[in-house]
């Protein structure tokens, strides 16, 4: 391979440094760790299908972690229009109305939140298959954060579905029943004996469509959803975050399209990933489940940490948050 050192993760330090990343992903307010699958190089697809991971520390900003900016023929993501609405933390729940007293409250419900923008030609990319590829990846967004059976059974295979065969193939260690938190960012998953609520989550975010390095067509998605789960005496908690969790991913995607690499390789790949959790559960985010922050032990600071207002954290403009609220 050129573009990764060979058996990366033999040693110790990467080892180290993978365990950190899963360790520190699904913490309540803070899951800051990004990787980088391998490009399936013609040496890679002639040798193993060991995933290559390269851990990256970096934030700055919505700079993307490889330090790459759009190309000027990329059309730029519109900057998500935020909500000022302030966030009543101890307003009462209404389990019918669950995201009002949030800043989600004026967001779009479900899929109609994730809306890629006008296709023009990028690269050396037409605009139809720019249009076509962006389609792809509203499909993937929505069938692995929105869609109901995948959040509830935890089964990710109507989204490996939409995947490149050999990403599949890549990432079935980490779909191992037990490898939960390793496949954070492939879909969400419900904790084991929560429910959602029956309402839409709430949806707002971008993506943005470039080339990388490699010349490769690619996707770069920043998207937040609100989830709303029932509570057994919602009247007994303290307010509307105590139900509802927030979960924002920047992550992107790759189109594989080159004819010499092996006819599995061509699809869809993740590319770089990066998240954060605002109000969950910290129990169940340290398995890699997705609950509400009721379930916390008194005094567990997951829904209120000192770092900036509460607001901001539904903010797809702001830097990804780093901050860690959970013990």
């Amino acid at each position: 391979m050129a573009d990764l050192p060979p058996d990366l993760f033999d040693s110790d330090w990467a080892r180290e440094a993978e365990r950190r990343a899963l360790r520190d992903h699904r913490r309540a307010t803070r899951v800051r760790k990004a990787r980088r699958l391998a490009r399936p190089s013609r040496g890679a697809l002639l040798s193993t299908l060991a995933l290559s991971l390269a851990v990256v520390l970096m934030w700055a900003g919505f700079a993307f972690l490889d330090g790459t900016a759009p190309s000027a023929s990329a059309p730029s993501a519109s900057t998500a229009s935020t909500s000022t609405a302030p966030l009543r933390k101890n307003a009462e729940i209404d389990p019918t109305r669950p995201f009002a007293d949030t800043p989600a409250a004026m967001w779009r419900e479900g899929a109609g939140g994730i809306e890629p923008p006008p296709a023009i030609p990028v690269g050396k990319y037409s605009a139809e298959q720019v249009g076509q590829f962006m389609e792809r990846v509203r499909q993937l967004i929505i069938t692995a954060r929105l869609d109901r059976t995948v959040l509830e059974t935890g089964d990710p295979a109507p989204v490996l579905a939409l995947l490149a065969p050999m990403m599949v193939e890549k990432l079935a260690d980490r779909l191992a029943p037990g490898h939960e938190r390793k496949a954070w960012y492939v879909s969400e998953r419900i904790a084991p004996g929560f429910r959602l609520l029956p309402v839409q989550p709430r949806v707002i975010g971008s993506m943005t469509p470039t080339i990388n390095a490699e010349d490769e067509l690619v996707v770069r998605t920043n998207y937040l959803v609100a989830y709303a789960f029932e509570a057994p005496e919602p009247q007994k908690l303290d307010g509307p975050m105590d139900i509802v969790a927030l979960v924002r991913q920047e992550i992107e995607f790759r189109w594989i399209d080159d004819p010499k690499y092996a006819a599995d390789a061509m699809g869809v790949w993740f590319g770089e990933v990066d998240g954060f959790s605002y109000a969950v559960g910290c129990a169940q985010g340290n398995l890699g489940f997705l609950a509400p922050a009721y379930t916390n032990p008194p005094g567990t600071n997951s829904a209120t940490p000192s770092a900036r207002r509460s607001e901001e954290y539904f903010d797809p403009n702001i830097p990804m948050p780093n901050e860690d609220g959970c013990p």
